[in-house]
């Protein structure tokens, strides 16, 4: 019995405020750190700056592409060109001649001017929405991100009521334990009251301890999310009036699926597949660009004087290129493109449904909570009225000891369940708020 008392005592020590967590941070705190910290959610962010910078790489095309080359040669044997016999044209025989100096050399400095290009036509379409879909995706990475962070904020603060709550009834009871070893010493009772009032202790530092082996689990999980080592001390706050203030949502508001994220990205994707569309009609027409280069040419019968002379010619021009048969390639292409933004569209029928169903499913589970939560609100009275009697009825010798345990289980019932409705209330309600998506996050 008094090894009991002492590790009851030990567990209370163990989880003394200020102990077990370094900090106490409230929701919004919470939220900060998530945002500053998950590396899923940097990764995102990185991934919109290289859509970002994708995007101007792709555009750059249409500036005038700028550049310079240069060879050398060295000939061993120098080329032949047949030219006719100029002495006896009319002869009809042809003599042999070589061309060119053993030493030559070029630089040439080139720049074309596209024009008409189909592929920078689709990168110019695109581009703004390339840009509006990485904002999107990150977005709603972020709108995920805070209702899981609310959630799991929730879990936690309920993990740590039931060790609060766990903890003032192993206080009480180690209190009744002591009255009824005095009470057996004195020989008033038998050892029934004195065996039962220590099984009712051992059971609660049972509860106790699967509580706040739950708090360590719900951490871990919140610390995945904050980007943070699971075993990071951390401790949560939030106002017990706040918390009730917050439990109630209008549930008779209108709601259009535009207000999802996942809506909006999905417009920009079926946006982008229209660009990608057109591209392959425009597939039928020629690229034309325009053409500048200037050269430089060396050549020398000896290695050492190449350089002294410089032979220079410019020219300016246009390039049209056109496929005349791949083969019929750009037909099935463009079926691929429209059978793409054929399923985009049936995409966005069905995510329309998937969104009413989600949302009516958080609306009923938000009833169904707030129902429940109130029901509890009236149990924990009922009990706390019924614990209260019971133990005055018990202290004046009217009930008996097992009435009193009777009494304070259903109490500690009531108010665990009481706390948990509280909790599975809020944590409806952003369920609700999500899918009406009213929880926006800046890109």
């Amino acid at each position: 019995m008094i090894k009991n008392i002492i590790f009851a005592w030990l567990i209370l020590c163990y989880v003394t405020p200020g102990k077990l967590w370094a900090q106490n941070l409230e929701l919004e705190a919470v939220l900060d750190m998530a945002m500053e910290n998950n590396p899923l959610l940097k990764q995102v962010e990185n991934q919109r700056i290289i859509s970002v910078n994708e995007v101007k790489s792709a555009l750059s095309g249409w500036m005038p592409q700028v550049g310079m080359a240069g060879d050398y040669n060295r000939y061993f044997s120098q080329p032949v060109a047949i030219f006719p016999d100029f002495n006896n044209p009319e002869s009809g025989e042809f003599q042999e001649v070589r061309t060119g100096v053993p030493f030559n050399s070029s630089l040439r400095f080139s720049a074309d001017q596209p024009i008409i290009d189909n592929e920078l036509i689709r990168s110019l379409q695109q581009s703004d929405d390339q840009k509006k879909q990485a904002d999107q995706l990150l977005q709603e990475l972020k709108t995920n991100l805070t209702v899981a962070v609310t959630q799991m904020f929730y879990e936690v603060l309920l993990a740590q009521e039931q060790v609060s709550l766990t903890q003032e009834d192993l206080r009480r009871q180690q209190k009744q334990l002591t009255d009824a070893q005095l009470l057996y010493e004195a020989g008033l009772t038998d050892q029934i009251d004195l065996k039962r009032a220590e099984m009712t202790l051992q059971n609660t530092q049972a509860a106790l301890y699967q509580y706040q082996q739950d708090i360590e689990i719900r951490k871990a999980q919140l610390n995945e999310l904050l980007g943070r080592p699971g075993s990071a001390d951390l401790t949560l706050y939030a106002p017990y009036e706040q918390l009730l203030q917050e439990i109630h949502i209008d549930t008779l508001q209108g709601f259009v699926p535009e207000q999802r994220i996942e809506f909006r990205l999905l417009q920009t994707q079926v946006a982008l597949q229209d660009a990608e569309l057109s591209y392959e009609k425009r597939r039928f027409l020629p690229s034309l660009s325009a053409f500048y280069n200037y050269n430089l040419l060396f050549l020398s019968p000896i290695g050492n004087t190449l350089y002294q002379q410089a032979y220079p010619f410019s020219l300016i021009g246009l390039r049209l290129s056109y496929p005349i048969f791949q083969g019929g390639r750009r037909r099935h292409d463009y079926k691929i493109a429209a059978l793409k933004r054929q399923n985009l569209e049936l995409e966005k029928n069905a995510l329309s449904n998937t969104i009413s169903t989600e949302l009516q499913e958080a609306l009923s589970n938000y009833k169904k909570q707030l129902y429940q939560f109130k029901t509890q609100e009236g149990n924990k009275q009922l009990a706390e009225e019924i614990y209260e009697i019971i133990s005055l009825q018990y202290q004046e010798g009217i009930k008996n000891f097992l009435e009193l345990i009777v009494a304070e289980t259903d109490l500690r019932t009531a108010r665990i369940n009481y706390y948990r409705s509280l909790f599975g209330v809020l944590t409806s309600k952003t369920s609700l708020q999500r899918a009406r998506g009213e929880i926006q996050s800046e890109p």
